[in-house]
């Protein structure tokens, strides 16, 4: 349970103003140079929960990963047990709160039914959590029913800072285990539990998402995604929390990104959908004077 905790479940909500600057697509990989880099960096983007094998078949980034002389994820991923301890410390529910409190009987009863199916226990056990930590597991258990072959302990992202130890180079995390709660946690408990129950009652809308977003991870179809994310979902995020989980954290992000590639060439491995789009990273590269190229 602890290591299925720690995969962030990062849903980026991002928007497309200009087609000229915005459409980054096509590619995993992207190239950084230019503004002043006598060596290039390189930005992959991640699926948290994507068979590490698929790494295989991406063109250009062994030499791209060789070629850097340090690696940046969104986490530092290597002290995994201290990381899972922190998480569920910052993930329980409040002494004040309950879920008898969040839910109508009705959602209570459904919640602990479906959860009961899925793991053999129900809110009895989870209802320690607080209602998004549910949903993060809830959600990676869907997937990892879809597609076997994923290992949530071992995501790619955690793939490549171990090779980087593994080759005496450097890791560096653009933000902290608090940082990514912050953005998780920005709703209220009650929609936070309302979101869960609204995701429980829509498991085909669910299951029909889990496999168009690995299909276009696969083919590198990020602006598919971006469109997948703008269409009308039964349970959307407030626009708060699309803030939260874009905007503010790819601001932080970008300010760190050119201080590291000034320092050193550098593989930077975040979640895909942090990449394109008018919010994205690449598109604020761009802006700060860096050319940003898709490698193929």
């Amino acid at each position: 349970m602890k290591k299925i905790l720690l995969i962030p479940m990062l849903a980026i909500f991002v928007f497309s103003v200009s087609a000229q600057n915005s459409e980054k697509t096509g590619s995993l990989l992207w190239k950084i140079s230019g503004n002043g880099l006598e060596q290039p960096s390189f930005i992959f983007g991640t699926h948290h929960l994507y068979p590490v094998s698929f790494l295989d078949d991406v063109a250009g980034l062994k030499d791209a990963f060789a070629s850097s002389k340090q690696v940046v994820g969104e986490l530092l991923l290597q002290d995994m047990a201290a990381l899972a301890a922190e998480m569920q410390g910052v993930g329980m529910m409040p002494q004040d709160s309950t879920w008898q409190i969040l839910l109508s009987a009705e959602d209570y009863q459904f919640v602990d039914e479906r959860l009961t199916a899925l793991f053999g226990v129900g809110l009895q056990a989870f209802g320690v959590l607080k209602p998004f930590m549910v949903s993060m597991t809830y959600a990676v258990t869907v997937h990892q029913q879809m597609l076997p072959e994923s290992n949530p302990a071992e995501p790619m992202d955690l793939w490549f800072q171990q090779q980087a130890l593994g080759r005496g180079l450097p890791v560096v995390g653009l933000e902290t285990v608090q940082d990514q709660i912050a953005a998780l946690n920005v709703a209220s408990l009650r929609q936070q539990a309302n979101d869960l129950v609204c995701a429980m009652r829509n498991p085909d809308y669910t299951k029909n998402s889990v496999l168009r977003m690995n299909e276009m991870y696969r083919t590198a179809d990020l602006s598919g995604l971006l469109g997948m994310l703008r269409e009308e979902s039964p349970c959307p995020m407030s626009a708060e929390q699309e803030i939260a989980l874009n905007d503010a954290r790819n601001n932080r992000w970008l300010e760190k990104l050119q201080t590291i590639f000034a320092d050193k060439p550098s593989f930077v491995a975040v979640g895909a959908l942090h990449l394109p789009g008018e919010a994205g990273i690449l598109v604020g590269l761009e802006r700060a004077g860096f050319t940003v190229t898709a490698v193929k």
